[in-house]
This record gives C-alpha cells, structure tokens and sequence, in this order.
C-alpha cells in the first residue's frame, strides 16, 4: 500500500461535512489540481485546523495519503477572505465560481492559470475592488479561454471581415458574426412557426443548437480587453453605461454555461439572493 506525505498551498473549493466531526475537502492545488481530503476533527472547535478547513480559504495543508486516501495531518490560513464569508451575496456568488473551478479541473492535472483566477477574483470580491457582475462576467469569460473555449472575437467567423456595423456572439461556435453575415443567413424558425429572437436558442434539422447574442461595440471591447490583459489587469476596463454591464453579464454566463452544457444550483441560489 503506497504511503505518501506533502504539503501544497491551496484553496479550498468545497467542503462537506463526513460524521460526526469531521470534514472532506476539496482542496484546488496548482501542481495536481484537485486534490480531495479528509480533514479529521475539523467540525470541532478545538480542532487546530478547523480555520483552514472553511470554503474559499487559501492556506499551506500537510497531506498524508495512504491507499486511494488522504488525510490532513495539519494546516495554516495564508488568506481567509473573510469579508466574503460575512456578505451572503458574495458567499453565493464565490460557491458558483468554485463549482465552475471544479467542473473545469481534474486530479493530477495542473491548474495553475485556473487557481490564480479564482485567488484574484476571490481578492476582487472581498475587497470590493469591482461590481459583482463586472466580477463575475471576467472570472467566466476568462475560466472558458484557459480551458479550452476561447471564442475568436477579432474577425467574423463565416466571412473572416474585421469590421461590420454591428456584431453577434456565436455561442457554440465560440466566435464573433458581423451583421451582414446574420442577414444574408436563411432564417430559422422555431417550433410554432415563429421568427425567433436573435439571443433564442434554436436547433438546426441535424439538431445543432445555434444561439446568437447581439454584442454592443463597448461590450465586445471590453470581452477583447479582458482575453487579452495580464491577469493582474483583467478588472482595468470600464462600462459606463449600466445596460453594456448587464449585457456582459449574460453574456459571458450564456456562453460558459451552454460550452459546459449544465446548469449550477449555486448559481441559482446566488439568482434568488439577488432578488430579496
């Protein structure tokens, strides 16, 4: 039985209770990406690492793996983020980001790109350095491109223009139509014989599921700056008006969404704070 001890910085992304008094973590690691672990005792508050056993904190965890099991021998907090812990709204919105994290690591797979995201947005959220949408559409939109969905939003992607009067998002085909190239295309219907909206989702006759999102030139803009900036620069851009905001929003939780095929009920938590 192979026998093994480590220590990684990490943050954890998941925490659900196991007995009594104990924990299983999922711990998001740089080197392994996903590493799950059993934190003995971690519910009692006697436990020295009960602090560094809480969701969205990023610490230095000693690991003792035995078999196919691991456990925390110990661990240390390096950053709590604990304005988020205290802000419901932002409790919700940081367990929808981990769930998207999860989703988009594996174990024994390096995320290091993805873990310095999720650290940086999580700085984002608690310090309130940015909006919450503003947060969040650059965390999904960013989280796509390093896993394998960047969209190609420089040229049109039936004519190959660089320029148009207006653009469109090609959410499964992860690329940018020029106005032109929407008009000239046969138009589809949708099951009732209507015309549908330009953001509905429709199916082709070989069911291909085809959804075009109207791109408003600052949103676009701003989708570009943000692939393109330095992480520590992905927050530096601004939409002064409040409707381009809203459309980068649905936007970029549109096009992560439908590339993962699945919905997240911590996203539909964090929908239903929003409305109280």
């Amino acid at each position: 039985m192979a026998i093994c001890d480590k220590t990684a910085d990490a943050l954890v992304i998941r925490e659900l209770p196991s007995g009594d008094h104990d924990k299983i973590l999922t711990l998001l690691t740089a080197d392994e990406g996903r590493i799950t672990v059993i934190a003995k005792g971690a519910r009692s508050l006697k436990s020295r690492v009960m602090p560094a056993c809480r969701a969205f904190v990023w610490g230095n965890y000693e690991i003792h793996r035995k078999g196919e099991i691991s456990w925390l021998r110990d661990a240390s907090v390096t950053e709590p983020f604990v304005n988020i812990g205290t802000d419901l709204q932002k409790l919700y919105l940081a367990q929808y980001l981990a769930d998207l994290c999860y989703d988009l690591s594996g174990e024994e797979m390096p995320a290091g790109d993805l873990l310095r995201l999720m650290l940086n947005t999580l700085h984002a959220l608690d310090r309130g350095i940015r909006d919450e949408k503003t947060v969040k559409a650059v965390f999904e939109l960013r989280a796509a491109a390093l896993s394998g969905y960047m969209p190609e939003l420089d040229i049109c992607g039936r004519c190959g223009k660089a320029t148009a009067e207006a653009w469109y998002l090609d959410v499964m085909n992860g690329c940018t139509v020029c106005s032109s190239c929407v008009a000239a295309a046969p138009k589809p219907t949708m099951p009732d014989g209507s015309t549908p909206l330009p953001d509905q989702v429709v199916t082709d006759p070989y069911g291909t599921r085809s959804i075009l999102l109207p791109l408003p030139t600052a949103v676009l803009a701003a989708m570009r700056y943000v692939l393109d900036a330095p992480q520590a620069r992905m927050l530096s851009f601004e939409l002064k008006d409040a409707a381009d905001t809203d459309a980068l929003s649905v936007i970029c939780e549109t096009y992560i969404l439908n590339h993962l095929g699945r919905g997240f009920s911590s996203l539909k938590l964090y929908r239903e704070i929003l409305k109280m």
